[in-house]
């Protein structure tokens, strides 16, 4: 039995010091507050601490800057084709493509061409293949109709030539010309026609209304 714990049996105090001779001995601590951070820095101990979190948090933190935004490029659509019957009179022109047969063309006149009237530039005159008995007949009845026969007579601008086809023609389009407004006809059963060629000459002039 060791003597301390001879000791402990006689009834010596429960405290005692106890001697370990083999030991490495430790160096001193430093004060409280150099552990803590209180007291005077220590050039040999001035260690860099790491960043500690705040909070609350500050009220306008500082974010970082947002990426550029690129802008997608733009779609494009190919046309769609025209359904089939249907009108391609509303479909917008191509550029460059010529323009229609018979469309009017920017900064030409418009021109409106009017139904001819069936009477303008007509004159009525004998017709040359018929019988002159026919043509006597024909001259007769427009003569007794309300032609004007004097300007055929003798002595009138339309005498000369004398011959019964010249007076015949005078006389068949002095009536046509004024009977045409009420329905009257170029005819004379068969024994006059129409000419688009004024047939006045010198004094003689053909009626024309």
């Amino acid at each position: 039995m060791h003597a301390s714990e001879a000791d402990w049996a006689d009834g010596a105090p429960g405290t005692r010091e106890w001697q370990y001779p083999n030991l490495v001995s430790s160096p001193p601590l430093p004060p409280y507050e150099d552990v803590i951070g209180g007291g005077a820095p220590d050039p040999a101990h001035d260690v860099t601490r790491p960043p500690y979190c705040e909070y609350p948090p500050p009220a306008n933190p500082t974010s970082p800057a947002a990426p550029p935004s690129i802008p997608s490029p733009p779609v494009v659509l190919p046309p769609s084709p025209a359904p089939a019957g249907s009108p391609l009179g509303n479909a917008p022109a191509s550029p460059g493509a010529p323009p229609p047969s018979g469309a009017p063309t920017a900064g030409s006149p418009t021109t409106v061409t009017e139904p001819p009237d069936p009477h303008a530039g007509l004159w009525c005159v004998a017709k040359p293949t018929v019988e002159s008995v026919y043509v006597q007949a024909a001259m007769d009845y427009a003569c007794g109709s309300g032609a004007d026969c004097g300007m055929a007579a003798p002595g009138g601008p339309c005498y000369l030539p004398d011959t019964l086809m010249a007076h015949a023609s005078f006389a068949c389009n002095s009536y046509w010309q004024c009977a045409k407004a009420a329905g009257g006809t170029c005819d004379f059963a068969g024994s006059a026609m129409l000419i688009t060629k004024d047939p006045s000459y010198n004094e003689c002039q053909y009626v024309y209304m």
